[in-house]
């Protein structure tokens, strides 16, 4: 006499709210854009130089060292010390950078197949960028090469904003 289960049935929707869904496309733009960007390692000094008036104090010592007998002759203060850069602004330093330059030369030279793959995914000039979804890039975007320059970072607000 009971016909259980033969109720009608109800169906719920969840929906992402636009902005959600906005927000989210224009990060899955920004990242497809970022990915491109290759490594960018620092070029500057990562230690600074000793200025003249430094070497001079030690060479000072040396010489007090050596009229006691306590430094060999012919020493000097900056004895195996690699030649100190000058940089654009004048300062004296070291950088690691010609060693990276060096570390990248030579992982091409022992496997070229593997570097060429690497060298694939990024292109500096962004050439390479190619949205999967044209419906991803930010309002008013038009030109997916260009999503990186238009995009500020808003120190008052802390995040970044399309022009």
């Amino acid at each position: 006499m009971g016909g259980g289960g033969k109720g009608g049935g109800s169906t719920s929707q969840q929906k992402i709210p636009k902005y959600i869904d906005d927000a989210s496309r224009r990060n899955v733009a920004r990242s497809e854009a970022v990915q491109q960007i290759d490594y960018m390692p620092w070029m500057g000094a990562d230690v600074a130089a000793f200025n003249p008036t430094q070497l001079s104090a030690m060479q000072g010592n040396i010489g007090a060292a050596q009229a006691f007998g306590l430094a060999p002759q012919g020493l000097q203060a900056a004895q195996g010390m690699p030649q100190a850069q000058t940089f654009a602004d004048c300062t004296q330093g070291y950088s690691s950078f010609p060693m990276y330059e060096q570390a990248l030369a030579e992982a091409a030279r022992r496997d070229p197949a593997s570097y060429q793959q690497r060298e694939k995914l990024f292109v500096s000039d962004g050439s390479a960028y190619t949205p999967t979804n044209s419906a991803a890039l930010p309002t008013g975007q038009t030109d997916p090469n260009n999503i990186l320059q238009t995009m500020i970072y808003d120190p008052v607000l802390g995040n970044t904003r399309t022009s």
